[in-house]
């Protein structure tokens, strides 16, 4: 028996993969809304009663950490690089993002990292990486959301739009009660190996806006505090 596999036994591992996902807001009863066709815009109605019709939108993840309950750090391997999420892609589709080998124990904390798109490290991918899907320009950019507004009482007044901020935010998100109320649990005896899911909101960036009076700076300042607000992990390969 080789020393590899000595190692294998003695401290086995599971690999963890970690996939991307997003939609719009949940109903009152928890279902997931309908609002759009693949490739096509997302059409909502705000709280303030702005038809909002999002032609662009892309919001970039970079980076990937879990943390187990003891406080032990293992950052996820990007095959393909960074991953700028196109927002009109399906909504409720899995991307896989990231995987990790990790050692038996309990696992508390998962950090996921939004940051700048950089054309360049994704030319440095391990893999081939991801494609720029749409139209927007976010090369240097974190988050980019682009399209039109209606006022429904008002059918006469209309608003374009176009945020976006380079700035870059870790969301910690929590492990601790994610399996029935207890930590994510790896035996390193899943043959199978384990699944991750981080989701968001995407139509949350427009709640509480009345486009015919805001301040675009502090909209677009903050962005990321909305992004963090509303992302989210569940054990498993699915949104439901």
């Amino acid at each position: 028996m080789s020393l590899a596999s000595c190692e294998s036994l003695l401290n086995p591992t599971t690999k963890v993969s970690l996939a991307i996902s997003h939609h719009g807001t949940r109903d009152a009863n928890g279902v997931l809304p309908d609002l759009g066709e693949p490739e096509a815009a997302r059409v909502f109605v705000n709280d303030k009663g702005w038809e909002v019709t999002l032609a662009e939108g892309v919001i970039v993840m970079t980076a990937a950490q879990i943390e187990s309950c003891a406080g032990e750090s293992f950052d996820f391997e990007l095959p393909y690089g960074p991953f700028p999420e196109y927002q009109l892609a399906q909504d409720q589709d899995l991307v896989d993002f990231a995987m990790v080998d990790l050692p038996e124990g309990s696992y508390c904390k998962l950090r996921v990292e939004y940051g700048r798109y950089q054309s360049s490290l994704a030319e440095q991918a391990f893999d081939t990486p991801y494609a720029v899907q749409g139209h927007a320009p976010i090369e240097g950019l974190t988050v980019y959301l682009a399209g039109t507004a209606k006022d429904l009482a008002n059918e006469s007044e209309g608003a374009n739009f176009g945020f976006e901020t380079n700035q870059t935010a870790i969301v910690e998100l929590d492990l601790s009660t994610a399996v029935e109320g207890r930590p994510l649990v790896i035996t390193g005896k899943e043959p199978g190996g384990k699944a991750l899911t981080v989701a968001k909101t995407y139509d949350a960036f427009f709640r509480g806006l009345d486009f015919a009076n805001y301040d675009k700076a502090a909209l677009e300042a903050g962005l990321l505090e909305v992004l963090k607000a509303e992302t989210y992990v569940v054990v498993g390969p699915q949104v439901f």
